[in-house]
């Protein structure tokens, strides 16, 4: 898997040649990090698809101080991205509304660290 490298506005950087694509590891869990952040309903393309937060916690069934719960829903949707094998050495915190994660996600080629943070 191949992936165009973006800044930290998640604007794409324009790639002169292939080596400056993002590969291996760090593109899958790059393809994780971009899954988590489109709920469903964003893309307009298929709107049923998306990472469910949004709507699982307007319907009541995340609530939002259950930090387990909601950190059991990234991990379980981290694994369905394509390439992962596992998310290893999961970490989140909840400090005031900012919800923070982070683990290792495995891939058949190595492993990447990936980080999410949702304002809840």
């Amino acid at each position: 898997m191949i992936l165009r490298p973006v800044d930290t506005n998640g604007d794409i950087l324009p790639v002169l040649s292939r080596k400056e694509m993002l590969s291996g590891p760090a593109a899958i869990a790059r393809l994780a990090e971009y899954r988590l952040t489109t709920y469903t309903g964003e893309w307009w393309e298929n709107p049923e698809k998306g990472f469910p937060l949004l709507a699982r916690m307007q319907e009541g069934r995340l609530p939002v101080g259950d930090p387990d719960a909601l950190g059991n829903l990234i991990t379980a949707y981290i694994r369905e991205t394509p390439g992962v094998r596992e998310a290893e050495d999961v970490r989140f915190s909840v400090s005031g509304r900012q919800f923070t994660y982070s683990c290792l996600v495995r891939t058949e080629e190595g492993t990447a660290a990936l980080r999410y943070e949702a304002q809840l």
